[in-house]
């Protein structure tokens, strides 16, 4: 192309040089336009790139001036044009239009006609550089492509076809690729118009993919017999997400071990059988790629006994003494028990709708008869009120001052309880209390963890620290095992006392470390519960060193100070402030010593605190034989089922405490050439143990939370005359400080009460719901009282236990609600602290789901009020029983009349069962909400 054009030229000057001869002086003759002529071989230049302009320079000596758009010499938008006429495309296309005009003009011919050329800039050729990943699999990828001369705008094709291409820069652009089956695959970019191009081709090699399979369980991993299980899949790495399904090996399960079928969108539903399956009531779900068999996932599901049905008696009357009853209903299984006022009596299987019983009433008066599955998956049925013929006793407690009792002592009432309480009295019930062993939360957790979660080896010590102590996903095992037993609990007293021990000694699973350790929180609550009824003193010891407490206040891992860094202070004020001693020192009864100036005196000093810092230095995780470095500052070395360092007592590290001299509370433990943890640890908790103010701080707390915001110098100081001699010379004694608590005349003189207007306070919304779970019998309809968070200020109860905000629990004690006649009179109101318009809407919107929930809708745990359901015709019947199990007999006449007006309003139909049913039903679950909606229910006396 060069030599044509260079011969063209060669040939057109010789031919002017010729005809100029010829003429003889043509110089200043030259056709009009002649001089400034220009002319392109081509029409189309490319981004960049340049072309060369033909001019008439060579003939009439004159260089011409160029002009780009009317531009001179162009720009970085056109393009530019040099000197010897050779355009250089701008790096973009012009907008709006792709083409630019060059003109010319002889510079020794300023009167000639311009010349004039037009060109268009056309898109670069691109460039593919490199691909990301450089390997692919089947399925689904994001690949990233490098090269150069990308333009917005630009397409990749995968295998002749357009993929949706993220442009990223002119040298890079990104895209999601799928390839269905291993092999070679073409990859090309395309410029758009004008000029559209496509790089050269790249050849891509697809292998095998690599198959992942996941499983949601949002629905729970536990069902109860013939219920079924959502359980959603999601398949990667492969574009074919076939999966075959077994039940324990068995493709689709079989009638034995419950079903399995696939749904819409990928998830699928497990059914249950009939009955528990045997010897393991725990089947595995497995599923198994079609794409790759060598890749699968399993999931375990326990399968629970059904709630039982319990429908009817024969017969209902009794004499005292022996008698062979007849219940029946359906959902009994061999080795159900007919209760009889809560306690288990002879019983026969006959089939799934009846049972044969021997109950042996000694007095007339109600006989409760209720029938309880056993495990797995416990589940007790609603009452039947059966009468025993003759004159009722006078009994030793009335049912009402019984109801209160329970209310102030357990997470609510029941008509077993009531029944039972008021027969044997408050000190045998105490003392039958006391000796139930404790129900535990660390083995149902550890279980729920192993089960729910891939197996782990002996020894594989990754894989236990995921499950176990690097676990943030499972803390709702842990809030299960609360519900149930808050809820089914038989340890009611030590239930509820533990409780009140976790809103003091409060460790909170909001704080990321111990969200983790699930198991380790289990055991926390667990070691509370252990020494509820024990001794204050070991219990300070055990929270002391408890690797939950230790992580949540910085025990854990304080090290001793240098010349830069003091012990961290976090446990010694709190120990000091929220658990034993206070920040005011107090006189026997709770009241405030005061100075000379009449104002408060401080329990101690900024130095107590940081004498008291010393003491806490030196602890850390309980690998057991190990004192190295290493396990001082190792969480997960020493962790797997049954054993680990979160749930181990710390253990002390000498070459880590500090031996210098320590000052607190008017103790001094002197400077030390050897370094002794153990022993200062045991000077300073003894110290705060035998401190004056522990006695009436530590039991006007309890008194807060089990009876009243506001109890009298007197009561606080008979209970603290407890706490420091229980009567045989002992201090520290919960079972003689609980006792005193609880059946002191403050506590039991409901007259008293209900004319002091200082007694009472305001019942928690977590301990309003189970005391509604527990008067109506609510049962978890799949087996793990799942209830999700309960948090939520707006559509939940506002709290959740071992979940507090802060080490100030959900609400500090000494609250007062300002602006409030309550703050006006100087009570205290601490539940209060974390009332407002927000909660109390989320109390009344969470307890309308849960009075509302049905055996198959609604949240987990529900109530299916057959007892109460029985009375609705009677309405003044039902809001007997409701207003003795809710709220003690208490219900003031305006409120009981205005529950029965809206009771009822709703009418009972005539003829269709289903619709009488409904209304009954609807009837109760209105009376009930009332009363809950009530301040007389929020407020316990």
């Amino acid at each position: 192309m060069k030599h044509r054009l260079k011969c063209l030229l060669s040939l057109k000057i010789a031919l002017t040089l010729g005809f100029c001869t010829f003429m003889s002086g043509c110089g200043s003759g030259y056709d009009k336009g002649f001089p400034s002529s220009i002319w392109a071989i081509g029409s189309t230049v490319r981004v960049s790139l340049t072309l060369q302009l033909g001019t008439e320079t060579g003939v009439t000596g004159s260089p011409l001036t160029y002009w780009v758009n009317g531009v001179k010499g162009g720009n970085a938008q056109l393009g530019t044009v040099d000197s010897k006429g050779l355009y250089t495309a701008p790096a973009v296309v012009p907008t709006p239009d792709n083409s630019v005009t060059i003109t010319s003009l002889a510079n020794a011919f300023p009167e000639d006609t311009p010349g004039m050329v037009k060109i268009s800039v056309l898109n670069p050729i691109p460039i593919i550089n490199s691909v990301t990943p450089s390997t692919f699999s089947e399925g689904t990828s994001t690949i990233t492509i490098s090269g150069s001369q990308f333009i917005y705008g630009a397409q990749i094709f995968w295998n002749g076809v357009a993929v949706p291409t993220t442009f990223v820069s002119n040298t890079e652009l990104a895209a999601s690729i799928s390839a269905s089956n291993p092999g070679t695959y073409s990859l090309l970019v395309n410029n758009p118009d004008p000029g559209s191009a496509n790089s050269a081709v790249v050849s891509e090699v697809v292998g095998r993919g690599k198959v992942v399979l996941a499983l949601q369980t949002n629905s729970g991993t536990t069902v109860r017999v013939t219920n079924s299980v959502k359980i959603g899949l999601t398949v990667t790495g492969t574009n074919n997400p076939g999966v075959t399904w077994t039940v324990n090996g068995t493709t689709g399960g079989n009638a034995q071990i419950g079903t399995i079928v696939a749904n819409a969108g990928g998830s699928v539903t497990y059914t249950a059988p009939a009955v528990v399956p045997t010897p393991n009531n725990v089947v595995q779900l497995t599923a198994v790629s079609v794409d790759d068999p060598t890749v699968s996932i399993s999931q375990n599901i326990s399968v629970y006994n059904p709630i039982p049905i319990l429908n009817s008696a024969t017969p209902m009357a009794f004499d005292v003494g022996p008698s062979t009853v007849v219940v029946s209903g359906s959902n009994f299984i061999n080795g159900a028990q007919v209760l009889m006022n809560d306690a288990p009596v002879p019983t026969t299987f006959n089939n799934g709708g009846q049972l044969t019983a021997t109950v042996s009433p000694s007095d007339p008066g109600d006989l409760d008869l209720q029938v309880l599955n056993p495990s797995p998956g416990p589940a007790t049925s609603t009452d039947l009120i059966a009468q025993v013929n003759g004159t009722p006793p006078v009994p030793l407690v009335s049912p009402e001052d019984a109801s209160r009792f329970l209310a102030q002592a357990t997470f609510g009432a029941t008509d077993g309880d009531i029944h039972h309480l008021s027969k044997v009295g408050y000190s045998a019930w105490m003392n039958e209390q006391f000796n139930i062993p404790a129900t535990l939360h660390e083995p149902v957790v550890e279980q729920a963890l192993v089960l729910n979660n891939p197996p782990c080896k002996v020894g594989d010590v990754k894989c236990n620290a995921t499950l176990f102590v690097q676990n943030d996903g499972d803390d709702a095992y842990l809030e299960g095992s609360f519900w149930q037993q808050a809820i089914a609990g038989s340890d009611q007293l030590r239930q509820r006392v533990k409780y009140a021990l976790t809103e003091q000694m409060v460790v909170s699973s909001q704080d990321f470390a111990l969200a983790e350790m699930p198991r380790g929180m289990a055991n926390y609550y667990d070691v509370l519960g252990a020494d509820a009824f024990g001794n204050f003193r070991q219990l300070l010891e055990d929270v002391t060193l408890n690797p939950m407490m230790g992580q949540y206040l910085s025990v854990m891992g304080n090290d001793k100070g240098d010349a830069t860094r003091d012990p961290d202070e976090n446990y010694a004020r709190e120990v000091m402030q929220l658990f034993t001693i206070g920040l005011y020192q107090l006189n026997p009864d709770g009241t405030q010593k005061l100075g000379s100036t009449e104002q408060p005196i401080p329990t101690y000093s900024n130095l107590d605190v940081m004498g008291l810092a010393k003491v806490f230095t030196g602890f850390s995780w309980n690998i057991p034989g190990d004192q190295s470095n290493t396990a001082w500052s190792n969480c997960c070395a020493y962790v797997g089922t049954g054993f680990g360092e979160d749930i181990l007592p710390m253990q002390s590290f000498a070459n880590h405490h500090s031996t210098e001299e320590k000052d607190f509370l008017g103790v001094t433990i002197p400077t030390q050439s050897n370094p002794d943890p153990v022993g200062d640890l045991k000077i300073a908790l003894d110290t705060l143990f035998n401190h004056p103010n522990l006695p009436p701080f530590v039991c006007k707390r309890l008194i807060q939370h089990l009876v009243t915001s506001n109890p009298s110098p007197a009561y606080v100081g008979r209970v603290s005359a407890v706490f420091q001699d229980n009567g045989a010379g002992v201090r520290g004694d919960m079972k003689a400080v609980l006792t005193a608590i609880l059946l002191d005349d403050e506590a039991r003189n409901a007259a008293a009460a209900s004319s002091n207007p200082q007694y009472g306070e305001v019942r928690e919304a977590l301990i309003r719901y189970v005391e509604w779970a527990r008067a109506f019998t609510a049962q978890s309809r799949n087996g793990a009282y799942y209830l999700g968070s309960t948090e939520d200020p707006i559509y939940g109860l506002g709290e959740m236990s071992l979940r507090s905000p802060s080490v100030f629990n959900w609400f500090a004690p000494g609250y007062v609600p300002p602006g409030t006649s309550i703050a006006k009179a100087g009570l205290l109101a601490p539940e209060m602290g974390m009332t407002d318009v927000s909660t109390v809407v989320g109390y009344l919107n969470y307890m309308q789901s849960a009075i509302g929930a049905g055996a198959t809708t609604g949240p987990d745990v529900f109530s299916n009020y057959a007892t109460e359901i029985g009375l609705a015709g009677t309405p003044d019947l039902l809001l007997d029983r409701i207003n003795l199990l809710l709220m003690a007999g208490e219900m003031d006449g305006t409120l009981r009349s205005q529950i029965l007006s809206a009771v009822n309003s709703i009418a009972i139909p005539t003829g269709d069962q289903d619709a009488i049913n409904a209304a009954l039903a609807n009837r109760v679950k209105m009376a009930i909400l009332l009363t809950m909606a009530s301040p007389s229910f929020s407020a316990q006396f």
